[in-house]
């Protein structure tokens, strides 16, 4: 079962898409964890930036995560957003993938052909580890690319067959009303990822 089941009461009220200074963020876990309660936010998921070759301590991340669960009256989850190759894996070891509560997907720097996004969107939504599309449809709007709207419902059907989550996410107002109708309609559920990366951007 995909984790954000179990917290399905909490997929618009929590944080689902938070960054920490261990990467490009700018606070820490405990830094966002405080602001969440003050908040009463319920729920914060941490979503740091992985590759297969780390550039930072991720056991150090995990242990802050774990200590923030013991201090803070807060479901804490630990998480990564894992980028997607042309071959439609994900560039990320599988052990870190077993090992977090969340991982989401997204597509960053990758080709602009159309077949090749597609094909690597289907292995993907195959992965039984993902949970989430992170800030969906940003990449094909900046590369000028177009999912004919067959296929899209054909992939959002995908996804809700594979109780994969559609990220409602803030930084970059996506995705568009359109594909929101649509992902209903095909019967996807939501959830909130702003992609902080301050604890200002919690709200």
């Amino acid at each position: 079962m995909k984790t954000w089941k179990k917290y399905s009461q909490y997929l618009l009220l929590g944080e689902w898409h938070i960054h920490t200074s261990y990467t490009d963020g700018e606070n820490s876990v405990d830094d966002y964890c405080k602001r969440a309660v003050e908040l009463g936010v319920p729920l914060v998921a941490f979503t740091e930036h992985v590759r297969r070759r780390l550039s930072y301590d991720f056991n150090a991340y995990l242990e802050d995560i774990d200590r923030a669960r013991e201090q803070y009256d807060l479901i804490v989850l630990s998480g990564c957003e894992a980028k997607v190759l042309p071959d439609g894996t994900l560039d990320v070891d599988d052990s870190i993938l077993k090992q977090v509560d969340y991982p989401i997907f997204a597509f960053h720097s990758f080709p602009k052909d159309i077949d090749v996004y597609l094909d690597a969107l289907d292995n993907v939504l195959r992965n039984p580890y993902v949970n989430t599309w992170a800030h969906p449809g940003v990449f094909l709007e900046k590369a000028g690319l177009n999912l004919p709207e067959n296929e899209l419902s054909r992939v959002f059907k995908v996804l809700s067959a594979n109780e994969i989550l559609i990220e409602l996410n803030a930084r970059y107002n996506a995705p568009s009303d359109a594909w929101i109708s649509l992902a209903r309609y095909c019967q996807v559920d939501f959830v909130r990822g702003s992609d902080c990366h301050c604890v200002e951007e919690l709200k």
